[in-house]
């Protein structure tokens, strides 16, 4: 393994992350564009036993907001730290040092102004949402772009299968931020 490329288990690491013209499918309104600007911790888990090496990274928090005309604030949030999928970071190349980091997460999805009225509407993911950088050759990223692996189809909490929305892509931009 290569040392001083990997951080060592326990390192908390927190990332800013900006996310630009996010097409955001909602039923009744149609495709609209969100600039989501936030961030997300992890810490160091584990190593893996498997592959070049790397380490499993555990979301500490993750939050994106934008802000929208017809929505009002439209905020993502870790739904739950304990059930969502530990993410990884694997070394996939040698020379130069590449790495390939996977994050899982379970989102909580909070409209402010709902179409339609009433309370802010809030919503979950029905599949993991899933984003990959596979060519990053420092970690923690600087700059580095992660994309969403496919569209993520939001239900209301507790109805999984009365999908009201959907994020169709999320091309965020991830850097260290100490």
């Amino acid at each position: 393994m290569l040392m001083g490329l990997i951080p060592p288990i326990g390192l908390e690491i927190p990332l800013s992350g900006y996310a630009v013209d996010v097409p955001f499918q909602v039923n009744v309104l149609g495709l609209i564009k969100l600039d989501f600007k936030g961030g997300i911790k992890y810490r160091v888990e584990a190593n893996l036993g498997s592959g070049l090496g790397g380490v499993k990274l555990k979301v500490l928090g993750f939050e994106e907001s934008a802000d929208s005309p017809v929505l009002g604030k439209v905020t993502l949030t870790l739904a739950d730290v304990d059930t969502t999928p530990l993410s990884l970071l694997e070394l996939v190349g040698h020379l130069p040092p590449t790495f390939r980091q996977t994050t899982f997460l379970d989102l909580q999805v909070t409209i402010e102004k709902p179409p339609g009225g009433g309370p802010p509407l809030v919503l979950s993911n029905t599949k993991t949402f899933t984003l990959i950088n596979d060519r990053l050759t420092v970690f923690p990223p600087r700059g580095s772009v992660y994309q969403l692996q496919q569209p993520v189809d939001l239900a209301p909490v507790g109805a999984p299968n009365q999908v009201v929305a959907q994020i169709l892509a999320f091309p965020i931009t991830m850097s260290h931020n100490p």
